[in-house]
C-alpha cells in the first residue's frame, strides 16, 4: 500500500485527502469530464470556472474497509478549473481522474498535448512503521483494514477533439510520491442539447499495473491471515460507462445528475478486500458558478 515517508509533513497529507474528497472518489488543457459536460468551445482561451455547491451521490460498497460506507450521502461540491499560457489546474466535480496540474505543450484546431505534473487521487495505505510479522492473527486482520491515502502521479494526456460534441482522450500516469504504479485510460464522449438540457454520454477503459494492483488490493505472505488470505494480483483492465445531464436554473445556478457504472476485473473482484463486481454511482448537484 501507499506509504508515507517519514520526511513528508502529515499535514500535506490531510489536505490534499481533504481536498480529493470534495472530486466524487476528463480548452487549452481540460479533464474529459468538463469536456464531454460542457462542450469542447473556447477550449484555447485562458481562464476558468469556480463552482460551490451541495450534492448526494450514492454508491454501492465495494470493499471491506470501507467500514464508513452509506448508501446515500450528501457532500460538499467544490470544482473548478483554470488555465494561462499553457499551466491548468483542474479539480473537476463527477471526474474519474482526479486532481490535476500540468502544462499543454501542444494544440492543434482537434489535438491538445498535455503534460500532467501532479495527478492526485484517494488511494488506500497500510499503518506506518509497524512490522505485520510481529502482530498475531487479530492485530494482522486490523492492519490489513488500511488507512485513506493518496495517488500522486506524472504523465501524459492527449485529447482529440471534432465536431464540436466528440471527445477522445487517453492519459498515462505513473506514482512518483510513492511507487504505486501505473495507472493509465482511454474515454470516449460525446454531447448533445435538447433544449435548455444538456446531455453527455461516456465510455471508458481503464488500466492498472500489477504494482498498482497489488498495492490497492495484494496481501502479502507476511500479512496474510485465515479472513484476509495471501493474494498477488497482475494487471488489469475495467470497463464503464457514464450518463449525465446538466440544465441552467438560471444565470448562476446549476442543476446537474450523473450515473456511472463500472465493470471490475477478476483481479480486482478475486481479491479477499473485495465486496462487489461492479460500482454503480450515481450524483445529484446543485451549484453556483462564479
Amino acid at each position: 500500500m501507499n506509504k508515507v515517508s517519514p520526511d513528508t509533513p502529515r499535514y500535506f497529507q490531510k489536505i490534499l485527502l481533504l481536498m480529493l474528497t470534495f472530486v466524487p472518489a476528463i480548452g487549452l488543457a481540460s479533464d474529459i469530464a468538463t469536456s464531454v459536460s460542457g462542450g469542447v468551445d473556447d477550449r484555447l482561451a485562458d481562464g476558468g470556472y469556480f463552482e460551490l455547491g451541495a450534492s448526494a451521490y450514492s454508491v454501492n460498497k465495494i470493499d471491506i474497509r470501507q467500514s464508513d460506507h452509506q448508501a446515500v450521502q450528501p457532500s460538499l461540491l467544490i470544482s473548478g478549473m483554470y488555465q494561462h499560457k499553457g499551466f491548468f489546474v483542474e479539480m473537476v466535480h463527477q471526474s474519474q481522474d482526479g486532481i490535476n496540474l500540468g502544462y499543454n505543450f501542444w494544440n492543434s484546431e482537434n489535438w491538445s498535448l498535455d503534460l500532467l505534473a501532479a495527478n492526485l487521487k484517494s488511494s488506500w495505505a497500510r499503518p506506518e512503521g509497524i512490522d505485520p510479522a510481529t502482530l498475531n492473527e487479530a492485530g494482522r486482520n486490523a492492519y490489513l483494514m488500511s488507512e485513506e491515502s493518496i495517488y500522486v502521479g506524472a504523465g501524459f494526456r492527449a485529447t482529440r477533439y471534432w465536431d464540436d460534441h466528440y471527445v477522445f482522450q487517453y492519459r498515462i500516469v505513473s506514482d512518483y510520491y510513492d511507487g504505486q504504479g501505473i495507472q493509465s485510460s482511454a474515454r470516449l464522449g460525446k454531447s448533445w442539447q435538447v433544449r435548455n438540457w444538456n446531455f453527455h454520454a461516456l465510455g471508458s477503459i481503464e488500466y492498472s499495473s500489477a504494482t498498482l494492483n497489488q498495492y490497492l488490493f495484494g496481501i502479502s505472505a507476511a500479512e496474510a491471515t485465515e479472513l484476509l488470505p495471501q493474494y498477488q494480483p497482475d494487471s488489469s483492465f475495467s470497463y464503464g460507462v457514464e450518463l449525465g445531464v446538466a440544465y441552467p436554473i438560471s444565470e448562476s445556478f446549476v442543476f446537474r445528475a450523473m450515473y456511472r457504472f463500472n465493470v471490475l476485473s477478476d483481479e480486482v473482484t478475486d481479491s479477499p478486500f473485495n465486496e462487489s463486481g461492479y460500482v454503480s454511482f450515481f450524483n445529484a448537484s446543485i451549484s453556483y458558478v462564479f
